[in-house]
């Protein structure tokens, strides 16, 4: 089946009583989490389109990911849970102390053996998935990491750091600690001299699924618009800018279909986008607007529907959230 970007319809809404910061469908497509700023997991049953919460973090959960039958989640508070999906409901398989600061990047590789995460105090460590056993360290880095990706390789390791004013991407041999390869994204900066402070940096990362393309996501300069810039893996040389109409937001997270476009999701104060491309082409194919911004995005493993988890609130600070459930088949 041929998916039209365009053709994208509101299936299901499931409403939370907190912002919902990532999403994440497990490899069958049987079950979607949704972090929450408020140490839950919404649960979404696709079958029955029934929804429940899940306990066991002890802070904001903020970054998921699928991994062989489970889903990995993880938090402020540095810690990992591993969830079995294999049963009529997830169950906790195994949950680590990852971190000693929040869990700002999570990454499974392609084969779900390892799964890698960035922290607040720039740590990056690899980890066996089976049971949550530490498997390599990168070289500290002296900012926060952002993001994180594992290549198709299963060689390289992607990381996305906030230096003030020149946010790095690096290209990693992760298993020997060797760094590759540095990109400086200047242009994602959002640095103020006045107040010493980064507002911008790199706020997601994504990778193709052929490996040849980084996208770094975030807004262009201090008070421009969201932007996802496109990055050679190979040669760090910059290919492309994504970058439309959302004036003053970011663009969070960044996902490519199977097909081959992107999908980029954000947002501002209550207003967000999923924004569809052809990243050959520098060309927005659609657009969905969204009530309030788009903090994750993930496509079901059939390619035909795809989920966004909501931060939702009429002023500066959301307060409540929804995952929006859309279809392609239709």
């Amino acid at each position: 089946m041929t998916i039209d970007p365009a053709s994208s319809k509101l299936a299901i809404e499931h409403k939370h009583s907190a912002p919902l910061l990532c999403c994440a469908y497990d490899r069958r497509g049987r079950f979607l989490f949704a972090g929450a700023r408020d140490r839950s997991l919404l649960l979404v049953e696709i079958e029955s389109n029934q929804s429940s919460t899940l306990a066991g973090h002890e802070s904001w959960v903020n970054q998921l990911a699928a991994a062989g039958d489970g889903v990995l989640s993880a938090d402020f508070a540095g810690q990992v849970i591993a969830w079995d999906c294999t049963g009529t409901q997830p169950t906790p398989k195994w949950n680590i102390p990852a971190h000693p600061s929040t869990i700002l990047g999570l990454s499974v590789a392609a084969d779900g053996s390892t799964f890698a995460t960035g922290d607040r105090e720039g740590c990056v460590r690899i980890w066996q998935a089976s049971d949550g056993k530490q498997l390599h360290e990168l070289p500290r880095a002296e900012y926060p990491v952002y993001g994180v990706a594992f290549h198709p390789d299963g060689r390289r390791l992607i990381t996305a750091d906030r230096q003030p004013q020149k946010p790095r991407i690096k290209v990693w041999d992760f298993k020997a600690g060797k760094e590759l390869l540095a990109i400086e994204v200047a242009e994602l900066s959002g640095y103020r001299r006045v107040e010493d402070f980064e507002w911008g940096g790199i706020r997601g990362l994504a990778l193709s699924p052929d490996g040849q393309q980084i996208i770094a996501c975030g807004r262009a300069g201090y008070d421009g618009q969201a932007c996802a810039l496109v990055y050679g893996t190979d040669d760090g040389k910059l290919q492309r800018k994504l970058s439309l109409a959302l004036k003053g937001g970011f663009y969070y997270s960044a996902k490519f279909h199977p097909q081959g476009f992107l999908m980029t999701a954000g947002g501002d104060i209550a207003k967000g986008e999923v924004r569809f491309w052809n990243t050959q082409q520098d060309q927005s194919v659609a657009d969905l607007p969204t009530p309030g911004p788009c903090m994750g995005v993930d496509i079901h493993p059939q390619g035909q529907a795809f989920a966004v988890a909501l931060a939702l609130g009429k002023g500066s600070s959301a307060d409540s959230g929804a995952v929006h459930i859309y279809d392609w088949t239709s």
